[in-house]
């Protein structure tokens, strides 16, 4: 049966019949255990081919795919809180301007080659810039990955739209007003301007909106999911309608909300019982608006146009990772895990469609080429990320381990001090930054931890020390680990210098997972190879490498591991 018309089929229905499909096509991704996004995005253009050839899905629900592209994009923002990347910035950053400017660069001029237009290939290299978020994002919950590698990713995957968006809106302002005038400082200050109203806009729009979320939670006695989709749909509706660009404004909603505390960061994991069944409908969607007749109309520019991103994606992430010393295992991957691209890029279009500046057929060639190539990445994309996130060793670990706490981000290279009373503080200090204590929890913290020193020295011998204190109550034990180059003075019993604190604060409920804990840390430390490579640790990621690696991960099993052993399963 073929559906002709929307008149046929009300909104409500046909969402239901998306529905249908995508859980179809989930279910057939899992028996032939490929990404559950492929299935969906297949199952969504067979419906549009054969059920509903006639309607346009995505104008009818355009609504549902707004919202859902906004809570992506703040579930992406959050990741960028700097108490997370803070000891990753230099990598992250790195690594995205150096892809970023390489794919633009590639693109561009591969495209001037087969068009010999220089206002087509500018548009096309900085839209190749975008990453897909919901890609990205999707196939991370669905394989459970965790890890610096997921962190890098993500941060990078945000970055590059920021960048995408700016870049295109330069480019676009300037090749619109080539036609309209012809000084070029008129030119570029209004390409600036433009450009920077879009980023400013989105940022100011982006924080009221936080400061919102912020100011309602605190005050309104309503479940934080209600005010947290409030805050998405004003985001987006609201930057709509003042010609912003609802992606980058909800961006920056989640990097406020990342940033400005625990309690808003909090409020980001309250949108995960929407996550999966939004991400369903969003795909399947989008499968239903997939070009497969323009792969044909757009040729080899298409092809050109995959290969050239792919080339500077995989080119500008494997020098930015080199020439910045990071893993190997992080940099190699992000090549392979950015080049899916989707939902920006068509966000990208759709303006450059309605730009009336534009020569004649402009917007219609890159149109077709840039759709066509969402087709083929919205397909095969999702492989290579979910190769990428098999290939980083972080698949499955989003699950609570015994020592949860040692995070890339909770780890301090080169503590130094005159003696071991000084390092404490500095580690309490750490401690309170990066949990983001208020100054009364942060000085009874210290208090607890300098008592317990007094007591006796938590030096443990062989270079290593694990400093402790307790405080009333918490979410669970939280830690940071210092590490010192010269070595600390502990007067530990074997006289050896300290080159390892491994610092702890439980809360008095937790006392038995915090003996638990001791024990991991005693055992880790006393493996003469792990406690030699952590002492000689590069940076904060070369230490984490190595807490994740093969050798510790005896004394830092997941939990549920060791309960199913325990019960005998």
């Amino acid at each position: 049966m073929t559906i002709t018309s929307i008149d046929t089929l009300n909104p409500l229905l046909l969402l239901a019949v998306i529905v249908t499909a995508g859980a179809a096509g989930t279910s057939a991704a899992r028996l032939v255990r490929i990404p559950a996004i492929t299935g969906q995005v297949v199952a969504g253009a067979l419906l549009g081919y054969f059920i509903i050839p006639n309607i346009d899905a995505a104008s009818a629900l355009q609504p549902l795919s707004t919202f859902a592209m906004g809570l992506i994009a703040v579930a992406v923002g959050g990741h960028l809180s700097y108490r997370r990347i803070r000891t990753a910035l230099k990598r992250i950053v790195g690594i995205a301007v150096l892809e970023s400017a390489a794919t633009a660069i590639i693109v561009s001029a591969t495209v001037f080659y087969f068009t010999d237009s220089e206002a087509i290939a500018l548009l096309m290299g900085s839209i190749a810039i975008a990453t897909a978020p919901a890609t990205t994002f999707a196939l991370i919950r669905e394989t459970h990955a965790k890890g610096t590698f997921v962190k890098t990713l993500l941060s990078v995957v945000a970055l590059d739209n920021i960048f995408c968006i700016m870049s295109f809106s330069f480019v676009l302002a300037i090749v619109g007003d080539v036609v309209e005038f012809s000084g070029r400082d008129v030119l570029v200050a209004t390409a600036f301007l433009h450009a920077g109203q879009q980023f400013v806009g989105a940022v100011v729009l982006g924080c009221l909106t936080g400061v919102f979320v912020e100011t309602a939670v605190g005050r309104v006695r309503s479940n934080d999911f209600g005010i947290v989709c409030a805050a998405i749909l004003v985001s987006t509706g609201a930057s709509s309608f003042i010609g912003l660009n609802p992606l980058l404004t909800s961006l920056f909603l989640g990097v406020y909300l990342g940033n400005r505390s625990t309690r808003t960061e909090r409020q980001l994991n309250t949108l995960a019982v929407l996550e999966e069944p939004l991400y369903l409908c969003f795909f399947t969607l989008a499968g239903t608006a997939l070009h497969v007749d323009s792969l044909a109309e757009a040729g080899p520019l298409v092809v050109a146009y995959l290969v050239a991103r792919a080339l500077g994606k995989s080119i500008g992430s494997i020098t930015g990772g080199a020439l910045l010393r990071v893993s190997q295992r992080i940099y190699t991957n992000v090549a392979i895990g950015l080049w899916p691209q989707a939902g920006v890029a068509i966000g990208l279009i759709v303006l450059l469609e309605s730009d009336t500046k534009l020569p004649e057929g402009m917007a219609s060639l890159i149109g077709t080429v840039v759709l066509a190539a969402v087709t083929v990445n919205e397909i095969l994309g999702p492989f290579f990320t979910r190769g990428a996130l098999h290939r980083s060793r972080e698949t499955g670990r989003d699950r609570p381990r015994l020592v949860e706490f040692l995070e890339e981000e909770h780890i301090l290279m080169d503590v130094d001090a005159e003696d071991r009373w000084g390092v404490l503080k500095k580690m309490c200090a750490f401690y309170a930054q990066v949990y983001r204590c208020t100054p009364n929890e942060a000085k009874d913290i210290e208090a607890s931890v300098l008592e317990r020193e007094r007591e006796m020295t938590t030096a443990i011998g062989l270079g290593a020390a694990i400093p402790h204190g307790r405080i009333p109550e918490g979410e669970g034990i939280k830690g940071v680990l210092g590490i010192s180059r010269s070595g600390i003075d502990f007067e530990a019993l074997d006289g050896e210098p300290v080159h390892l604190m491994m610092l702890i604060v439980t809360p008095h409920e937790h006392e038995q997972r915090h003996l638990e804990v001791m024990s991991s840390l005693v055992a880790m430390v006393s493996n003469e190879a792990i406690r030699e490579r952590l002492a000689a640790a590069i940076d904060a990621n070369d230490a984490w490498e190595i807490i994740e690696g093969e050798e510790a991960r005896p004394y830092n099993y997941f939990l549920e591991e060791q309960e199913d052993d325990q019960n005998g399963n």
